[in-house]
């Protein structure tokens, strides 16, 4: 098939899509082939191709997948050359079209995959395009853009060969399509100027076959598109008038569907209703079999009825978009569902073929991993009870000191205290800080200093904030109950000690003691075991 052929049955969109997914699979199954370099090889890849094309055009009902994939079996054998990956881009779109999405997905994966261990950067562009129709006609257009843009920069310039410039061209093609269904004008335009100037570049070497001259009509009418965009109309329809004359009679009229599309709202903003009717006719009956660009269709007929006064119509039109609409989006949800089932049970198959074949190694190396796991487990628990009864320890020690210099100063006159030791043993004998509202204000109107005032002696004496000064008696306290036989619960304690909530209450003390309020708990509770025996 030669590269113009292929790009025709390209423009149709759809029919490319479901031949791409079975031959992805074929395609990674086979593995790395010989690079194909004689002419004698090249022209027998060349017959191959075309005769895969022709079975795709000839048989469109019937079940042809196998007799593909034999073809394609024969190529890879023959070599991974730029025509083997055109044969599996026609079988991804045959499965796609017969609904076998998974398949196809699956093939378009692997045929990426096979393109870079081959090492020809125009059929890993091919392939990354191939993947980003894909996603499009599975109503993905964001991570079509996504996959199509990361193909640009794969084909090097100048374009040299037939098929460099036939893939660059197709994704700059298909790029605009995509960006266009996102309403991204300025990706779009980008896209057709680019589409534009790789036509000129490639037209100057005198190799471009274009017998029906899509590649120039497109190209025109991607520049009309750009002055429309600028509601420069003139200039619009120069190009369109330009490329309308490019059109050859008798061909499919999908080849010219850009240029039917862009003249189309260009007549609509002219008022031009008779002409722009008879464009969207044109579309309609192109797309008739092609849901995804039908429904683009559908919405320029609603638009154009609506400007020439038949508004019943024009709601009868967008009623019929919005059914099918939810009815491909439905139907390509089932499908997800089904392929989704079929892959998971493959999947299962291929885990259970797998665990069969390294089953004794597998549960060894698991046995082991285990231990060595449970080993690490068990000395990290050691020694972190060692850790947590050794810190309780210390804090117990701190208790007793702090019970003993309360009690001294339980001696003395509060006229000899200072401002900040009459606030500890306020905090530590009033216990005020179980009221979840004690703050500065409170503090103040207790010791008779300003607001401002008591900020500055906590944060100077004890270097914290209020908040945290009052939150050290709470946890002090929190320690204490822990510590006590059948003592009350967390979120108890939490909520008679003003900190709201038990999450608020554990992340504070956690963050104070190093462990959890459980973990303090248990190991009080097992240093008092020990001091009892």
């Amino acid at each position: 098939m030669s590269h113009l052929s292929f790009k025709t049955a390209h423009i149709s969109l759809l029919g490319i899509f479901s031949a791409l997914s079975v031959m992805m699979l074929i395609l990674v199954s086979c593995g790395k082939g010989r690079q194909v370099n004689t002419e004698e090889d090249n022209a027998l890849s060349l017959r191959r191709v075309r005769h895969v094309q022709n079975l795709y055009n000839m048989d469109p009902g019937g079940e042809i997948v196998p007799e593909i994939t034999s073809v394609i079996d024969s190529m890879r054998t023959s070599g991974m050359d730029r025509y083997y990956f055109a044969a599996v881009n026609v079988l991804i779109d045959r499965l796609f079209r017969d609904g076998r999405l998974a398949e196809a997905d699956s093939l378009a994966v692997r045929m990426r995959n096979e393109a870079e261990t081959v090492g020809d950067s125009v059929s890993l562009a091919m392939a990354r395009r191939v993947r980003g129709q894909m996603f499009y006609k599975l109503s993905q257009p964001q991570r079509a853009l996504n996959e199509l843009l990361s193909a640009e920069g794969l084909v090097s310039r100048p374009l040299s060969s037939a098929a460099g410039f036939g893939t660059a061209a197709s994704l700059q093609e298909w790029i605009w399509i995509v960006a266009r269904s996102l309403n991204d004008t300025i990706r779009m335009n980008k896209a057709g100027m680019e589409y534009a100037d790789m036509v000129e570049e490639y037209s100057k070497t005198g190799k471009l076959k274009d017998s029906i001259n899509h590649y120039p009509v497109t190209a025109l009418a991607f520049l009309g598109q750009k002055e429309l965009c600028g509601n420069r109309m003139d200039k619009a329809f120069i190009f369109l008038d330009s490329a309308s004359k490019l059109t050859v009679k008798g061909i499919p009229s999908r080849a010219y569907e850009h240029l039917y599309y862009i003249r189309c709202r260009a007549r609509l903003a002219k008022d031009d209703f008779g002409d722009a009717q008879s464009d969207v006719d044109t579309l309609l009956s192109t797309h008739k079999d092609f849901p995804w660009f039908y429904l683009d269709d559908l919405l320029l007929k609603s638009r154009l009825l609506e400007k020439t006064g038949r508004c019943a119509e024009s709601t009868r039109t967008l009623s019929e978009y919005i059914s099918l609409h939810d009815s491909l989006v439905s139907r390509i949800t089932d499908q997800r569902l089904h392929n989704l089932t079929v892959l998971y049970r493959t999947e299962i198959d291929r885990e259970h073929e797998q665990g069969n074949r390294f089953k004794f190694f597998g549960l060894g190396a698991a046995s082991l991993l285990f231990l060595v796991l449970f080993g690490v487990a068990a000395g990290h628990a050691v020694r972190e009870r060692k850790r947590n009864r050794l810190l309780v320890e210390r804090l117990h020690e701190m208790d007793r000191a702090t019970e003993s210099v309360y009690q001294t100063q339980g001696t003395d006159s509060m006229e000899n205290l200072s401002d900040i030791e009459r606030l500890d043993r306020y905090m530590y004998t009033e216990r005020p800080y179980t009221d979840p509202a004690l703050g500065r204000k409170e503090l103040a109107e207790y010791s008779g200093l300003s607001q401002e005032a008591v900020g500055h002696i906590i944060k100077g004496e004890r270097g914290c904030s209020v908040k945290g000064y009052i939150n050290s008696f709470r946890l002090e306290e929190a320690r204490r109950l822990l510590k006590e036989e059948n003592g009350e619960g967390i979120a108890e304690i939490a909520v008679n000690l003003g900190f709201g909530t038990p999450r608020t209450f554990q992340r504070a003390f956690k963050e104070r003691y190093d462990m959890s309020p459980s973990q303090y708990r248990a190991a009080a509770t097992s240093l008092k075991d020990n001091e009892s025996q």
